[in-house]
């Protein structure tokens, strides 16, 4: 006859030695920020259809802000981004009434874009930048 005793001891052994291991979880993967680069400026004050320009990559982002509206409470800015290539609105960026700024992110396929700023009674600025990290 078989005598298991050897085996089961082993099994035990084994077990008690895994639990009492500590286990520690693998790092938690960083989150890295985006290196953004500047694509172009615009500023005005009014309706414009602005230049083409060229986004090479996935995402992309236009800072904005209006400001000296006058007169107060007269102000509104709304711009749109437009493909280079057909004319059709691909992304609303603003859309305001008065002072205002922010940043609004766009994730498209890269592609040639435009502006198209309707505004009355301020002025504008657009930044626009693309994540190239």
């Amino acid at each position: 006859m078989f005598d298991r005793r050897p085996l089961q001891l082993i099994l035990v052994l084994a077990i008690v030695l895994g639990t009492s291991c500590e286990y520690t979880p693998p790092p938690a993967e960083k989150h890295v920020e985006p290196v953004w680069k500047e694509v172009g400026t615009w500023s005005g004050h009014g309706n414009q259809q602005l230049e083409t320009f060229p986004i090479e990559h996935f995402t992309w982002r236009v800072r904005w802000e209006t400001r000296n509206e006058s007169p107060p409470g007269s102000g509104s800015f709304h711009v749109t981004a437009n493909s280079g290539d057909s004319g059709r609105i691909l992304a609303e960026v603003a859309d305001v009434k008065g002072v205002a700024s922010d940043v609004t992110y766009i994730t498209e396929l890269p592609h040639r874009y435009y502006f198209v700023v309707t505004s009355t009674g301020v002025d504008w600025k657009l930044t626009a930048e693309e994540a190239i990290q």
